[in-house]
């Protein structure tokens, strides 16, 4: 099998003629259109064929199967060999590759191997990665934020390029950068290893980020055959932590030749757990800063009135039902939107949740129907299980401590996909309350992990059954 690694080149670069240079196994050959540079590329020959992509079956009954695409290491390989000969050909030209992106092309070298591979071609886009739908509702409201302070702007710069160095594999320069946002935010200039974890020590919101980060990915669950993260232990104190993150970040800093524990640029994949773990530290000060700012009341009213004054606002309609015989709400909600969107949708339960909680009605409410005032169709709807009208409006559990599991469907990049993670329930017996309040929790989870997850169906399961505690979806014209 021939497997070809294709760089894009990202400037403008005259090239008269090309044919290929091959040496032993590798080929280099460029692709024009028109005389102009396009595509940097390397063809791998003699590749075995166990390193074609290839299909498997989900450990997860109901999701779809998973692609393996097992060209990673060729890419770092060809990366390295044309790092080499860019290095080489800069004295007479500047080519501008984007290594962030590139494609893997899968090609037979005899008939038995044309069969076996289903796939011929694989194009990374890191550009997709990055929360790529966002309601424009955040969007405004983000604008209608006064001005903030310059060393914000500057640091958050710094967690942008973090990320997108990440979403790219570039995971050392993902860590640098991440590390970069902290000096800039706490550090005051200073750059020794004993003065920055003094400093970082007396800095509470960032001490909360580490404790809060460092919980969530040792208790995460990992796919069969996944690494578990091992960064750092959770029973080291809190100064030994902060000194590891440091103490990273001086050695992936410099690179000398001499040194024998030099990291290799080609072997970036080493970093990938330190680098995600400090992008989730600093991501949830900056997550944090901006869901403050966003949902400011000083921020809404700003954005609702400029809303209100221009057209741009949808109503909705939600009723409520109760189990008892007793006045229900009807809540006449007006946003500043033109969109029925999954969020939006998040929005209308967040508050008619608390409508009913000021009401005092949560104890017995037992579903939810939002409707679009405007065209009457559905928007949301929310509903209990059986249990909830049986006499005791409770499930007995059989020990103290029970996990929840709470099973959602998510909109990005043009498909839905499910996911799932446990809530920990301690009590003897669930009632209505307690899983209004389940509720709650699940979409602050979600939206604190990722605040432009849209969620299009959500389900609390118990643990060791199949029995639905309370089921949210939204209306088909979301979906559409």
């Amino acid at each position: 099998m021939i497997i070809t690694v294709a760089f894009e080149v990202k400037n403008y670069v005259n090239v008269m003629e090309c044919w290929p240079i091959k040496k032993g196994d590798i080929t280099f050959f460029l692709e024009r259109e028109d005389d102009v540079l396009k595509r940097v590329c390397i063809a791998f020959s003699g590749v075995g064929i166990e390193h074609a992509p290839s299909f498997e079956e989900s450990s997860t009954e109901g999701e779809a199967p998973l692609i393996n695409i097992r060209g990673a290491g060729y890419a770092a390989l060809a990366r390295k060999n044309i790092m080499n000969w860019q290095a080489v050909v800069s004295g007479q030209q500047i080519d501008n590759l984007d290594y962030d992106n590139y494609e893997l092309r899968f090609n037979a070298e005899n008939i038995d191997e044309d069969s076996i591979i289903h796939i011929k071609s694989f194009k990374t886009n890191s550009d997709k990665a990055l929360n790529s739908t966002c309601d424009f509702e955040q969007i405004g409201r983000a604008f209608c934020v006064g001005p903030i302070a310059d060393d914000r702007i500057e640091s958050t710069s710094h967690y942008r390029e973090g990320r997108i160095a990440f979403e790219a594999h570039r995971f050392v320069d993902s860590y640098n950068n991440m590390f970069l946002f902290l000096e800039t935010r706490y550090c005051d200039g200073k750059t020794k290893t004993a003065q920055q974890v003094e400093l970082l020590l007396k800095e509470p919101i960032f001490c909360e980020s580490l404790r809060h980060t460092l919980v969530e990915f040792v208790n995460e669950r990992t796919r069969p055959g996944e690494k578990k993260f091992d960064f750092l232990k959770i029973t080291d104190g809190i100064r030994d932590q902060i000194k590891t993150l440091v103490m990273v970040r001086g050695s992936l800093r410099h690179h000398s030749l001499k040194s024998p524990f030099r990291w290799d640029p080609n072997k970036q994949d080493e970093y990938e757990s330190a680098a995600r773990f400090l992008g989730a530290v600093v991501g949830h000060i900056v997550i944090t800063e901006s869901l403050a700012d966003i949902y400011a009341p000083e921020t809404l009213k700003s954005f609702r009135e400029i809303s209100i004054s221009t057209g741009f606002e949808t109503k909705i309609r939600l009723d409520t039902r109760r189990l008892d015989k007793k006045r229900t709400l009807s809540l006449n909600m007006s946003y500043p939107t033109t969109v029925i969107s999954s969020r939006l949708c998040a929005t209308v339960l967040r508050n008619a949740i608390k409508a009913c909680a000021n009401d005092g009605q949560l104890a017995d409410t037992v579903r939810f129907e939002g409707t679009n005032t405007k065209s009457g169709l559905d928007v949301t709807s929310l509903e209990f299980g059986i249990w909830a009208y049986t006499p005791d409006r409770s499930i007995a559990l059989d020990k103290p401590s029970t996990l929840i599991e709470c099973e959602f469907e998510h909109f990005r990049e043009g498909i839905i996909t499910k996911a799932n993670f446990t809530v920990p329930f301690n009590g003897n017996k669930l009632t209505i309350p307690d899983v209004w309040e389940l509720v709650t929790f699940s979409f602050d989870h979600i939206e604190r992990r990722e605040p432009a997850t849209r969620i299009m169906k959500l389900r609390l399961i118990m643990n060791d059954s199949t029995m639905s505690l309370v089921t949210y979806r939204v209306g088909s014209q979301v979906r559409n």
